[in-house]
């Protein structure tokens, strides 16, 4: 079994936080609409830490976007990293995955979360226009809300536009970023 040297493991580590910090996907709503905690994870430390958690069924979760995420000129940060729920620790999107590997340069994942993003900005604003919604509720909700029709109503060009986009966006994210 080979372990990677410390130099290695320092330059991975450095490239996903790079990669991390640009992005966001995971913690913004655009990947996942809810996180379960884990056994590990202390719902009342998690808290205290003001994280807004949720229990049914007797599962506890957050809703994305996480109440911890933040964005401040392109960079993503997390208000408790170091006190971050397991799920969060754990996760590593296909693009951190393929750059550990070696399969894939840190510019190459650069260009791709970008590319993303700017099918997240297309598929906002076209929410936008549509309808207003929730900016604490996931992409995917925001837009099946945009795309409900009211009884009797037909589906609007704009609609059409939303459903081909959010098609094309999932399809992405599946591909390149959820694991």
């Amino acid at each position: 079994m080979h372990l990677p040297s410390d130099s290695t493991a320092s330059a991975a580590s450095s490239a996903a936080a790079r990669l991390c910090g640009t992005c966001g996907m995971c913690c913004d709503g655009v990947l996942f609409h809810s996180v379960e905690l884990q056994p590990a994870d202390s719902p009342r430390q998690l808290a205290s830490l003001g994280m807004k958690l949720r229990r049914k069924k007797g599962v506890e979760f957050f809703l994305q976007p996480c109440s911890m995420h933040r964005e401040e000129n392109g960079q993503c940060s997390c208000k408790i990293y170091e006190e971050r729920p397991e799920r969060c620790r754990a996760f590593d999107c296909r693009q951190l995955q393929a750059v550990a590997a070696g399969s894939k340069t840190e510019a190459t994942a650069l260009e791709m979360i970008r590319t993303a993003k700017a099918g997240v900005a297309a598929a906002n604003e076209l929410i936008s226009r549509i309808s207003e919604t929730n900016p604490n509720r996931s992409l995917a909700h925001r837009a099946a809300n945009a795309l409900t029709l009211a009884r009797g109503a037909e589906k609007t060009p704009l609609q059409d536009e939303l459903e081909s986009a959010m098609q094309g966006l999932e399809e992405l994210l599946n591909k390149e970023f959820r694991v």
